[in-house]
């Protein structure tokens, strides 16, 4: 597939900007395809996105499969060329998102729609800028228990989608710029509460990015290896130490949510 070629390791390692700028990219694609074939569908954007992505995506879980497979010394030195084109996907999703939401809101509706339902309900939103707001370790550990339910389903997920599991990636972009798009049409001071968001969004995403790649990578492996090889106890070993990591992510996204992002939220919405 030529889209797939375009992901080649070299360009890869040599240009973060331009898994970004294809990333974007794909999202327009699915959004005029959505528009073509699914109008006023929402989440049919995000399928057709996963459809473009899943071939590029892929080609990388192939490739990290066979780094795994090596061991786990200088793990992530080796594993620097994965990082940095997931993240750079996930970025340029959010972005692409972002720009079609900004243009029209309708685009992201199933997505404002769950958030409306749940951290944007106004009752929520009233009781949290009326209220004083005070962080506690226990409502750090709450949030993260409840974000780590979403994350062990993620990797579950793509242990058996494979490179299928990049929907959870999208999703995860689409809802994130639902969020930003709403900030921005509903407060005034908007870039700075969308800034004080990343500061909790970035390590969260970060985490479910790499139970994504350590589910998708151990499922390649367990195909792939034979099941009592020592290739396969490779891969299952270092996709573990991906998924303590993303674990780690999410705690401290909690941590950061809850002692940082909350505070300066209400005492701009106050």
């Amino acid at each position: 597939m030529v889209l797939e070629q375009l992901l080649d390791r070299k360009i890869v390692i040599r240009h973060f900007s331009f898994v970004f700028f294809l990333s974007a990219a794909y999202v327009f694609i699915a959004y005029a395809s959505m528009q073509l074939f699914f109008p006023n569908q929402s989440l049919a954007t995000v399928l057709l996105l996963t459809i473009l992505l899943v071939p590029s995506l892929h080609h990388l879980i192939v490739m990290e499969e066979k780094i795994e497979r090596t061991g786990s010394s200088h793990f992530w030195r080796r594993h620097h060329t994965l990082f940095k084109c997931y993240t750079g996907a996930f970025l340029g999703l959010l972005a692409g998102f972002i720009i079609i939401g900004m243009v029209n809101q309708a685009t992201l509706e199933y997505q404002t729609n769950q958030l409306l339902q749940s951290h944007l309900r106004p009752e929520v939103i009233q009781n949290f800028s009326l209220n004083p707001y005070t962080p506690s370790i226990a409502n750090a550990f709450a949030l993260a228990s409840h974000n780590l339910s979403y994350l062990i389903i993620g990797f579950i997920l793509s242990l058996f989608y494979g490179a299928g599991a990049t929907f959870i990636i999208a999703y995860n972009a689409s809802v994130f710029a639902a969020f930003v798009v709403q900030i921005f049409h509903r407060w005034a001071g908007a870039w700075q509460l969308t800034a004080v968001s990343l500061l909790h969004l970035l390590p969260e995403s970060a985490g479910y990015i790499l139970a994504a790649i350590a589910g998708a990578a151990l499922s390649r492996g367990i195909i792939h290896e034979k099941l009592k090889g020592n290739e396969l106890h490779n891969v299952a070993q270092n996709c573990f130490f991906l998924l303590i990591a993303g674990i780690l992510f999410i705690i401290l996204a909690a941590f950061i949510e809850t002692f940082a992002t909350a505070p300066i939220f209400h005492s701009i919405l106050a």
